[in-house]
């Protein structure tokens, strides 16, 4: 019921939010924190948390991203239902490609566990995941894993007209993912935000192939309208209501090196 999907949708997936060129500064940085509470029919099921953090892949530099989530609270005492997620991605900023994602998820019974490595220049993935017959996939140049592609919508923008548009690799599949801007709020949210502060929603849509986000409206995500577009809620529909993940804390980082 409750997993790192509902952060990547994240997993996964902006000067202005409205405005599509990227910023001279990104809107994130290493040491970045978000951490969610997540909530079902208004009571705790769960906590998430994001994560940015400086990391190095062979002689590259590369900026990783962390999402995980653990179940909490009533819901999961009284189904026993345990959830333990956690998937890190790596992704270049000076090409915008991803490299690597690695996914490691516990949810009930349910236990997987996935590698990728892409290579952006040859347009392949290595795939290791016993759920997933090939083991090397022609997935395009410089495709984004789910995660990354999160970071990328918050560092690209969307457009008021026009959906950005990211070619995504996940599960074993390539699809366009776009992102729509649909609509503004304004939110009372935790300090340093604080109250009255200005939102937009966006809402991931499938565009082409197959993939995460197959029906309108399943995913919105509530970032704010300032510089740094920080993610304070998020709204997935389930089979009956919906599991929400609000904002409970913010740290901007330092820049440095750090680990959750």
């Amino acid at each position: 019921m409750i997993s790192a999907s509902l952060i990547l949708c994240s997993q996964c997936l902006l000067p202005a939010i409205g405005v599509t060129a990227a910023p001279a500064a990104p809107p994130f940085s290493a040491g970045e924190c978000v951490r969610m509470r997540i909530t079902y029919a208004h009571l705790l099921a769960g906590r998430a948390a994001l994560f940015v953090l400086a990391g190095r892949r062979g002689e590259r530099d590369v900026t990783e991203f962390v999402a995980q989530a653990e179940s909490a609270g009533f819901f999961a005492w009284l189904l026993r239902f345990r959830v333990r997620d956690r998937t890190v991605a790596a992704w270049d900023a000076a090409s915008g490609c991803s490299l690597a994602i690695e996914k490691h998820l516990q949810e009930g019974r349910h236990r997987r566990d996935q590698v990728v490595a892409f290579d952006p220049e040859a347009g392949t993935a290595e795939v290791q995941d016993a759920a997933i017959r090939e083991t090397r996939i022609e997935v395009g140049p410089c495709p984004l894993d789910v995660l990354s592609a999160f970071y990328v919508t918050r560092l690209r923008g969307v457009s008021e007209a026009t959906p950005l548009e990211l070619p995504v690799f996940d599960n074993g599949k390539r699809y366009t993912l776009g992102v729509r801007l649909v609509g503004r709020e304004r939110l009372d949210l935790p300090a340093p935000l604080g109250r009255n502060t200005a939102t937009l929603i966006i809402e991931p849509q499938l565009l082409a192939g197959s993939g995460l986000f197959v029906k309108r409206g399943r995913l919105k995500i509530w970032l704010t309208d300032d510089a740094r577009r920080i993610p304070v809620r998020m709204r997935a529909k389930v089979a009956v209501g919906s599991v929400s993940a609000d904002l409970e804390s913010y740290d901007p980082g330092t820049g440095l090196p750090g680990a959750p």
